[in-house]
Parts: structure tokens; sequence; C-alpha cells
């Protein structure tokens, strides 16, 4: 472990033989070998352990609907024997190559392990240091102190045989030239891969396959017709009309009231819920019918209702709320009245302010005056979603108002095809530095991060900056317990070269190697893994990332640099600097062999914590107990694809640990002293500085090389790209009518030749209107609000004979109705009718807040009959206010099970996928 003076009438006894391990050595070097090696079998114990109770805990909960095998043997045969077209359909790309980064970590590393395990353990191990006596330069006879694992290590060579240290370099350069290899290897695939997937016939249908992101765009280009004028040179003949452009504005205002109505939607459905529970708690005592009163309503309102509204004033309107408002408060009428006490229901404390509208007393505010009440919070929270609706529709038709929502500097542009959306964003598109840049292709509707779409250059820097800052925090923050687990990881020998420490002696060697091993592991794992990623995906939208495939890029980046200081940096000098400093103080002349000697020890750490990594981690993954903690807050459909570029950068990120070894190998060569106390492995040294040149050599080369096709598609691809597309897609009914579109189109370019000017006048006269933000929103709300009317009607006539509250014994039939609920909603653009889908094309890359519709309190049928009252009671707010009661149902055990998604569910939200 460390190399310590030892008095010269003790007597040598191993001579780096097998049974140093064990006997023959010191007591301190004998007790801190056995905990060494307790550390590393309990660790492993330990490790196993959680890895066997996770596989067995994911072969008992595991669905028999995800196509596994029940047979855990086939199962894993499965695993080897899957191929990769059906991993890329079943997983998508970024799982695809998930599963391909661990086969390249094997691929890299098994031989690599069969090797230098041969080859290096026996060199290290055979005739080494062990605790055997040496003579000093100036005399005197010292004990090498080396036992455990560490006589199979680095630091046990004889310095009489330094010329053993030729192979550490042989080795060292197989590793990275193999290394190199593969990476250039895997990269190469995963251009090849990205590039057949993103042409893909399937693919190329989406509308985020032709469709670009543009910021820091100059006032000067903010209009449709600007940036039409600017990129019909990428469409064919300048064709505006091919073209899609959408310019971004900013709906703060709108999407915080949004947002607000959304909190105040949740609590309601909450207090509702409590009410429903409670009355029928009361009203099964009494010993009711349990099949009372079960019918499915909706307090949607007819056509001539909503126009009746419509043609109320606004300040009209909000009396008609205030009026609802005080029924609520004063009717004793309402159901619930025969079952529960007023005091049973919720309260909440109103202030009337200067406007003479009643608001919640906020707690942040108890100076404010005026005149204060008492009202059921039901009701207030009724008449605050009631209001919140009024204003939002009334910000919805007037979606083009510059003075309430300014344009910003970003637009999403839409070609109409894939390569020129490429070409686009390949090529510069201003002649001033950073204008119109960055640009970004291949950007999905559902994953752009809305409120950073106005982030300017120099915003991007502040923020940039901002968290930087915070990032250095976070790493001063859990630097400090990381090198203290780190110190830890040395428990056993903290007590022979710490003197202050000395009371850890008399501990059990037993609890020293669980502090050592599986405790400090597994502390250190938690410490990173709970906290540090979601702080990091924070960073990551600060900085300004304007889709969430870019934010996971970006939040890899910082969670890597993590890493790398807190685990490899940090850990390997805090493990150590425990021991070396006490021993430097002592001995200040022999530097380079304390540093020699006991750095390559901090490795015992390494190896616990990689165990605890390969095997919990791995465990963890299949089980996936985080998702069982928190499945209320992890959405499944919360899905971000990056096409592939989390492996790009995680195979980048590898170069960092090659450049670690080799820059420690260097370090350590020079410090590599013989027997006469001179530096031994100077050429060793000199041929790895070389190879460290000649690594960023190769990686810079290969970066140019390759960068290009990371992101961007070659012009080559395009042909291939669309006969595969012609063949998938044209059937030979198609071909039929292509050529009776071509005769057509000889005989228009005959009439063209004998009038030149037609085609002018007719393209003048043709040519689309701009439609409006406004007209745009409303009309993709109008063909969903059709697409949800047919949609529920589908879901009715499924449900029609489950309007009685399911059991448990009918748990399973409610699963199965609630699938046939969501197989009914529309996955597919072709599930549309072409004006569907022609107003969900238009808007799609609209702030999906100005398609926001008027939120649904969902609410269960119940025994009692109190969700119909609460129905009838809530008529009163007009069509502002919206209960239902369709698809819920309150148990006998009150408790609620739902047999369709919510009624408010957008009818596209299936959609978002194939966009």
């Amino acid at each position: 472990m460390t190399t310590t003076t030892t008095p010269i009438n003790a007597t040598p006894t191993a001579n780096g033989t097998f049974e140093s391990f064990f006997e023959g050595a010191p007591a301190n070097v004998q007790a801190q070998a056995g905990i060494q090696l307790r550390a590393f079998v309990l660790n492993l114990a330990v490790s196993l352990g959680l890895f066997s109770a996770q596989i067995l805990a994911f072969f008992l909960l595991k669905s028999s609907a995800i196509g596994l095998p029940a047979d855990p043997v086939k199962w894993i045969r499965r695993i080897f024997s899957i191929r990769d077209d059906e991993l890329k359909l079943k997983c998508g790309l970024d799982g695809y190559f998930f599963i391909r980064f661990l086969r390249a970590i094997l691929v890299i590393f098994v031989p690599l392990t069969a090797i230098l395990v041969t080859v290096l353990l026996p060199i290290n191990y055979n005739k080494g240091k062990g605790n055997r006596f040496h003579s000093t330069p100036d005399g005197s006879l010292e004990r090498w102190n080396v036992a455990g694992l560490d006589t199979l290590s680095w630091q046990n060579v004889d310095p009489a045989r330094t010329n053993r240290y030729w192979a550490h370099l042989v080795c060292a350069i197989v590793a990275v030239v193999w290394s190199l290899y593969r990476l250039y290897h895997e990269k190469v695939h995963f251009i090849d891969v990205r590039q057949r997937y993103l042409t893909s016939p399937e693919h190329r249908l989406k509308a985020s396959a032709r469709t670009i992101l543009v910021t820091n765009i100059p006032s000067e280009y903010r209009s449709k017709e600007a940036l039409e004028a600017l990129y019909d040179v990428f469409v064919d003949n300048d064709d505006r009309s091919k073209l899609t452009v959408w310019v971004n504005r900013d709906y703060k205002s709108l999407r915080a009231l949004v947002a607000r109505r959304r909190s105040l939607r949740h609590a309601l459905e909450k207090a509702e819920l409590r009410i429903l529970r409670l009355v029928n708690k009361e009203f099964r005592k009494k010993g009711k019918d349990l099949c009372a009163n079960q019918t499915v309503e909706k307090t949607i309102r007819d056509s001539s209702a909503i126009e009746a509204e419509d043609g109320l004033h606004l300040e009209q309107m909000q009396q008609t709320i205030t009026r609802a408002f005080d029924e609520d408060c004063s009717d004793e009428s309402q159901l619930w009245h025969k079952y529960l006490k007023p005091s049973t229901v919720a309260q909440i404390s109103l202030i009337r302010g200067k406007d003479a509208k009643w608001k919640a007393v906020s707690l942040f505010k108890p100076w404010a005056s005026g005149e204060k009440r008492m009202a059921p919070k039901i009701a207030w929270l009724r008449s605050e979603i009631a209001r919140l609706t009024i204003r939002i529709d009334a910000l919805l038709a007037d979606l083009d108002n510059e003075e309430l929502f300014k344009k910003q500097n970003s637009a999403f542009i839409q070609f109409d095809r894939q390569m020129a959306a490429h070409m686009a964003c390949s090529l510069v598109s201003h002649n001033k530095a950073g204008r119109m840049s960055p640009r970004f292709v291949e950007v999905a509707p559902h994953e752009v991060i809305w409120p950073n779409m106005d982030v300017t250059s120099l915003g991007r820097f502040v923020r940039t900056c901002i968290a930087l800052v915070l990032f250095v925090a976070m790493l001063v923050l859990w630097g400090i317990p990381t090198a203290i687990l780190g110190s830890l990881s040395q428990v056993g020998s903290l007590g022979y070269s710490v003197s202050w420490l000395a009371w850890l002696k008399s501990w059990p060697s037993w609890i020293l190697g669980l502090i050592s091993g599986p405790l400090v592991a597994i502390l250190l794992a938690l410490l990173i893994q709970l906290v540090v990623p979601a702080l990091a995906r924070k960073l990551a939208v600060l900085v300004g990332a304007p889709t969430r495939s870019k934010r996971e890029v970006i939040t890899q980046d910082f969670y890597f640099t993590f890493l790398f200081i807190e685990l490899v940096l940090l850990t390997a000098v805090s493990s150590s600097a425990i021991k070396i400093v006490p021993l430097i103080i002592g001995n200040p002349v022999s530097i380079p062999t304390l540093l020699a000697t006991n750095i390559p020890t901090s490795a015992n750490y390494f190896f616990n914590y990689l165990i605890v990594q390969s095997l919990g981690y791995s465990g963890s993954i299949l089980f996936q107990y985080l998702r069982i903690l928190y499945i209320t807050t992890i959405w499944p459909w919360n899905k971000v694809d990056t096409h592939g570029l989390l492996f790009n950068n995680a195979i980048s990120q590898l170069f960092a640990g090659i450049y670690v070894m080799e820059i420690a190998l260097i370090g350590l060569f020079l410090l590599v002293r013989d027997s006469n106390d001179n530096v031994a492995c100077k050429a060793q040294a000199i041929i790895m500085i070389v190879v460290l040149i000649l690594t960023a050599a190769f990686h810079f080369v290969m970066e140019q090389h390759l960068r290009p096709l990371y992101e961007l598609l070659p012009v080559t691809v395009e042909d291939s790209a669309v006969d595969a597309e012609r063949r998938l897609l044209i059937t030979p009914n198609d071909i039929e009518v292509s050529h009776e579109q071509q005769s057509s189109s000889n005989n228009d370019v005959a009439v063209a030749e004998t009038s030149p000017t037609t085609t002018l006048d007719n393209n003048l006269t043709t040519r689309p209107q701009v439609q409006s933000m406004s007209l745009t929103a409303r009309n993709a709300r109008k063909a969903m609000s059709k697409l949800k009317k047919d949609t529920a009607t589908k879901i009715t006539h499924t449900q029609l004979h489950l309007l009685e509250p399911p059991n448990i014994s009918r748990r399973r039939e409610v699963g199965d109705q609630l699938s046939a609920a969501i197989a009914g909603y529309p996955d597919e653009l072709t599930d549309l009718t072409p004006d569907e889908r022609a107003a969900q094309l238009k808007a799609a890359f609209q702030d999906p807040v100005t398609r926001e519709t008027a939120p649904v309190i969902w609410i269960p049928q119940d025994p009692a009959g109190i969700s119909r009252d609460v129905l009838k009671q809530s008529e009163k707010y007009g069509r502002y206010l919206q209960y239902s009661n369709a698809g819920a149902f309150l148990t006998a055990k009150n408790k609620v099970e739902v047999t369709q998604p919510a009624p408010d569910t957008r009818p596209d939200w299936l959609l978002d996928w194939v966009l």
C-alpha cells in the first residue's frame, strides 16, 4: 500500500510471492491488505446482491405484453439474437445506439483486458517489491510494504528491474491504437446508420425532416414575405408557394395565463374529488343503492347558446361569472349539503382589490388591507377558471396584435424537399457575422422549447456565462463530499499513515472493509446520480437550448464534465493525498518515490466504484425503480430522439479517457526510479509524449473529416432516397394516373407556348393568400374540435356497457377499454381527412399555446349522484367552465378507475411523434 521505513533488525520474510497477500508482512501491512481484500470482496458481494434482487424483481413485475419470453434463458438468448432493424423499430435510433455503445465498449475492453491482464499482472507480481528489504543509495536498509491487491499493480515492480516498464509502454500503445481504430469505426458506422435513417421514406414524410429553425434573425427579415424571398432559392423555380414560414411571437403573457388556468384546474379537480369521496363514504354508511344515479354527462353547450354568449360584451361576461360565483357561495340546494356540514368544505380567504374584484389573500403579503371574506374554495376556483378562459379566448382572437405579441428573432421554415432544408441549414444566410445563425435542422414540433425562441447572441453568451458559474459552484459544492468519500476509500491505511487517526486501528477489519468498499461506492453513486442530471438539464435550458434534443446533448456535456472532474480527477487526488501528504512532510526527499508508489493505489477505489456501477446500475436500468417511485411525474410519452447524436457525443468523450491515460503514464514513467535513485524510464516517457501528440492529431483530423456529416445530409444520398420513397409509396394505379397527368401536362405546355403571358398571370392570381396567426390557429382548433367529436363518438361506442363502476374482477376489462379508447385516437397523418391534415400541418410549428382549448374539469361518476349535480350546478358559468364525468368511475373503495383519456385530451396528441 505504502512505502515506509522499517527497523533494520526486522526479519525479512516473504519475497514478493503469493503468500505476501496474507502472511509474512508486518502487522500494519497485513491489516491494510486484509482490509483492502475484504473491501473488494464485500463490494462485489453487495453489488451482486443488488443486481440479483433487481433482476428478480424485473422478472416478477415485467408484463407479458412486452414480447419477452417467460424463460430467462430464452430471454437472454433473445437479447443477442435481435436484429438491428428490429431494434431500431422498437427502441428508436437513440435506443439502438445505446445498445451499440455498450457493444462498442465490450469490443474495445474485452480484448484489451485479455491481453493486458495476461501480460502485465505476471510482470508486476513476479519478483516484485512485496515486503522485502532493500538497500537505499545511502547504504541503509528499508522495507517495501506492498501488499494485497497492490502486489498486482504498477508500484510493485522492483527498481532493479525497471526494464519491465517497456511492457507497460507496449501495452499502452496497443490499447491506444486499438481504441482509436474502434472509435473511428463506430463514428463511421454512426454516420452511415443515421444517414440511412434520415433518408428513409418513412422519415422523409415527416414535417420535421423538411423544416429548419433559424435564430438571430434581423428585424428586416422578421416577416413571412421577407423570409420567403430569401429562401425561395432552395425550391424549384423560386416558387414561394412551396415554402411555409412561421415567424415566432412572444406569447409569454398568454402562456402564463394558460399555465395558471392549468394549475387551477388540477386544484379544482382535486377539491371536487375530495368532496365526492366524503359524500359517498356517508352515502354508503346509509346503505343506499350503489348503482343509483349513474349517468354520463358533459356540460358541452349547444351552438345557439355559444353564439348567444359570444354576443355578450367582455364586461357582461365577467358580471355573469360574478353572479354565478355569488350564487355558488350561497346556494344550499347543492346535493352535498345533505351529507356534509359546511365546515367540512375547504374555505379560502379573499380580499377585494382596487378593481373591486375578489382575489385570494397572498401569504407573502400579510400587510394587504381591504375588505375580506371567506368563500368556498371550489366556488372560487370555478370562477377563476371561467375568468381566465374569458381572458385567454380574447387573446386567442388577437394573436397578430404587434403590441400584445411582439415578433421574436426566430422562425421555422418548411421546404418541399428534405435536401432543400439541409442545404438551407448548411449555407451562410446573412452577410454579417452571427446573423441568422445558428440554424437547426430535423426539429420536431413537440421538442421545441418555446420560451427559448427569442434568445439573442448576446443573451446566449450571458446565459452561458451564468450557467458556467453555476456549474463551477456545483463542482465546489459536490467536491467536498466527493473528496471525503474518496478519502474514506483508504480508511484501512489512514490509521497507520495519519497519526491523529490512529484510533482507526482498533476497529474491526470487516467494518473498515465495508466502509472503504461498498459503502463509499454506493454513497458516491447516489450522490452523483440522483440530483446532478436534473440540475445539468436545467443548466442546458438556461444556456438557451432551442429544442429538447439539443438540451439532452448539452446536458450530456455538462454531466460528463462533472463526472470527469469529480470522479476521475478529484477522487484520484483525494483518495491518495491524505496518505501522501503526511509521508511527504516526514520525508520530503522521497517525493518522487512516494508519488509513484501511492498514486496508483487510487485505482482500488475505482475498482469498487465500477463494480457498483456495472452491476447495480445495469440492474436498475431493467428494474426502473425511479420510474416506479415517480410514476406520476414521469410521463411515458415525454420522448426525445436525438437521432443518435448522444451516441456520437459519448464516443467523442471517450477520448478524454485516452488522454488521461497517456498523461498519467508520462508522469508515472518520469517518477520511476532505479536502485540508484535515477530516472529509469525517460525513453518510455518521451515515446508516450509522441503517442499523446499523435493521438491529438488523429483526433483533430478525424473530427475535421467527419464533423460535416454528423448532422447534415450529403447531396449524394438524395437520388437513392427519392428512388426508395418512390418504390415504397407509388402503386400501379399511381403510375397510370401519372401517365394521364403527363399527357395533360404536354397539352398545357403547348397552350403556354401560344400565350406566354398566361403562366405569369395564373401564378399571380392563384398564389395562396397569407394567413394570419389567428386564422391559422383558429382553423387548427376547429379541425381538432371536429376530430375530437369523431374520436369521442368512437370512445362512447366502445364503453356503453361500462356505465357501472368496475370492480376488481373487471380490472383487466377496464384496462382493455382504456387501451381501446387510446387506439381510437389518430396516430398517423393518413388517419385525418385532407382538411384536418392541412390544418394540422399549417399550424404544426406555431406555438401550441395558440391552439389551447378550454379545459374540461373531469370528475368520476359516483353512486350518490354528486357528479351529476355538480355538472348541473356548473351550467351557470356558461361555456367558460366545462365539466364531464365520462369514462371515470368511483368504486366501492372510493378509488377512481378510468376507461378513457381525459375529455380535454388533444385529439392529435399521438400525431406529435409523426410530425
